[in-house]
């Protein structure tokens, strides 16, 4: 890395870099080693106490965010494998709530992690953009940074970005809580079970499929959709805890229970009227908003065809399913 003197400004970035932003001819003052950079404390160009956002920290490598203090800090430098010396300057923003990578290496090194944008895609605190969506801010970020002399340099660049594939609408990474099958515990015998499918196309065994049971990572089950297998979890109003409903019975012997509606309709929006009483506090539970995956349908379907396991057990034990296999995304 170099330190240069340019336009009574000293900059820091990667001396193998400095023809292609065009600092070639620019005074080097200091030659460093990343690992020199490596903990140094620097301002953040927008202080999250300065503008009103709520900031919170990872507290270990393996942990979700927890509320932070409100005191003002300096940021750090932190040392990451997914530092590029093709382009830009060697030095990379990191935004843990809003990209995966970034999620975890904010995780690993204990970053702050700062949402500064709401569920609508528009930017909250006091900033001078606040209020306004996440594209139309952007200029009005540039000309903040402007004003105050933050902003050395801007360019328009072309890069890939992540679009809906149905609409085509640009959309945003966005780090926020969900529910999660931990499939990541069953992984082994996942990949063992696969070993005694006799596959056709044979390369698929130990291709695509065995590729992605290699690579399995916990399962995202939940959604945020306005119709789906509702999720079977209730949450306290005031105590916030949870109860996992384990079927029909289950829920008509819950203490106060009140919505249920006869005939019996377990789809949104009847079942999100049905409450009961906390087994913890005595006050009231209400179901969380979210719905089921839809593989979660499709890879039940040789069971749930035959209500099993409430009835129909002797049909599936004679080996009579619906279908012998179901192909998603292969």
């Amino acid at each position: 890395y170099a330190v240069v003197e340019a336009d009574n400004e000293y900059l820091i970035l990667a001396s193998v870099l400095l023809e292609s932003v065009g600092l070639g001819d620019a005074k080097v003052v200091e030659r460093l080693e990343g690992s020199d950079l490596v903990e140094l404390r620097y301002e953040p160009l927008f202080n999250p106490h300065d503008f009103g956002v709520e900031r919170r920290r990872f507290q270990t490598h393996s942990q979700l965010p927890l509320q932070e203090p409100e005191e003002r800090l300096t940021y750090r430098v932190i040392a990451t494998d997914f530092v590029s010396m093709e382009d830009g300057t060697g030095i990379v923003h990191m935004a843990p709530a809003y990209g995966e990578v970034d999620f975890e290496a904010g995780m690993y090194h204990t970053l702050d992690f700062v949402h500064t944008v709401d569920l609508q895609g528009n930017v909250t605190g006091n900033y001078p953009f606040s209020g306004k969506f996440v594209k139309d801010a952007d200029p009005l970020v540039l000309e903040d940074l402007a004003e105050r002399g933050l902003l050395y340099r801007s360019e328009t660049i072309r890069h890939t970005y992540p679009f809906c594939w149905r609409c085509e609408a640009p959309l945003l990474y966005y780090a926020k809580q969900t529910w999660y099958i931990r499939t990541t515990a069953v992984k082994e015998g996942l990949i063992a079970g696969n070993a005694e499918i006799n596959w056709y196309p044979e390369h698929i065994k130990y291709g695509r499929f065995g590729d992605w049971l290699e690579n399995n990572v916990d399962w995202a089950f939940s959604r945020e959709r306005y119709w789906g297998t509702p999720l079977n979890i209730w949450q306290c109003e005031s105590c916030g805890s949870y109860d996992c409903v384990d079927g029909v019975e289950d829920l008509k012997g819950k203490v106060g229970i009140a919505g249920l509606k006869e005939p019996l309709d377990l789809h949104r929006p009847s079942v999100d009227e049905v409450t009961f009483i906390c087994s913890k506090c005595g006050d009231k539970m209400r179901r969380v908003p979210e719905v089921i995956d839809c593989w979660f349908d499709s890879g039940a379907m040789p069971v749930a065809q035959y209500h099993f396991p409430f009835e129909n057990d002797t049909l599936l034990e004679d080996g009579r399913f619906p279908a012998d296999y179901i192909c998603e995304a292969i």
